[in-house]
C-alpha cells in the first residue's frame, strides 16, 4: 500500500551568507504560501536559530515535497 510523506523545507540565508534550511514533516493540509511566508519570517525576526553561531537574516526560499512511496513486492524463486 502506497505511503505519502508531505515534507516543508524552508530555506534561509546565515548572516556569514551561508545556506541554512529546516525541513518540517507532515505540514498542515492546505497551507498557504501567505502562511509559510510569515511563519518563515517569525523565525527570523525571533532569532530562533542560530546555525553555527550565526543569525537567520532573510527567507530565500520554501518547497512542499509530497513523496508516495510505494513497495514492490519481489517474489523469491522457488
Amino acid at each position: 500500500m502506497p505511503t505519502t510523506n508531505k515534507d516543508l523545507t524552508i530555506y534561509f540565508q546565515r548572516a556569514d551568507g551561508k545556506e541554512f534550511k529546516i525541513t518540517i514533516p507532515d505540514y498542515k493540509e492546505g497551507i498557504t504560501d501567505a502562511e509559510i511566508k510569515a511563519g518563515a519570517q517569525a523565525i527570523v525576526d525571533q532569532g530562533a536559530f542560530l546555525p553555527d553561531g550565526f543569525g537567520l537574516v532573510k527567507v530565500t526560499g520554501a518547497v512542499k515535497v509530497d513523496t508516495t512511496k510505494t513497495d514492490v513486492v519481489i517474489e523469491e524463486a522457488a
